[in-house]
């Protein structure tokens, strides 16, 4: 019986830097894994807050098994300061591949419950640091 080896259908340039947006929540972590596992040895998780639990160290932590290098960054991405500030950075690991936004100002609720301002205070952040990351 001859055996094949599969090839995982998407491929990450380990000279590239990805960078995530929201990376130490729990979609980031996990988007983090999947990247490292094909081939990303570069990443930039982007947290207003830093690293504020025992599971984001223990992804951290594991990532260095696998030889990638990790920076945690706290610039506000908000701001066309803070997402020139981030960019500088993380090219300094290598040319940025990609940028995943998962960041989300959480306030979520049933859709006939959801107000126009919780609408707007949920994803303005998202929309602003999509429109300096763009530029």
């Amino acid at each position: 019986r001859e055996l094949f080896r599969a090839l995982p259908r998407f491929s990450c340039d380990p000279c590239m830097t990805y960078i995530i947006l929201g990376g130490l929540g729990g979609l980031g972590l996990e988007l983090g894994d999947w990247l490292i596992l094909r081939g990303a040895r570069n990443l930039v998780l982007v947290s207003r807050n830093g690293v504020r639990n025992g599971y984001a160290a223990s992804k951290l932590r594991a990532w260095k098994t696998y030889e990638a290098t990790v920076r945690v960054v706290t610039e506000d991405v908000t701001t066309k300061e803070g997402c020139a500030q981030l960019l500088e950075r993380s090219e300094k690991l290598g040319p940025v591949a990609a940028i995943f936004s998962l960041a989300v100002v959480l306030r979520d609720d049933l859709f006939e419950n959801q107000t126009e301002e919780n609408f707007v205070d949920a994803l303005s952040p998202k929309a602003r640091a999509t429109r300096h990351l763009d530029a």
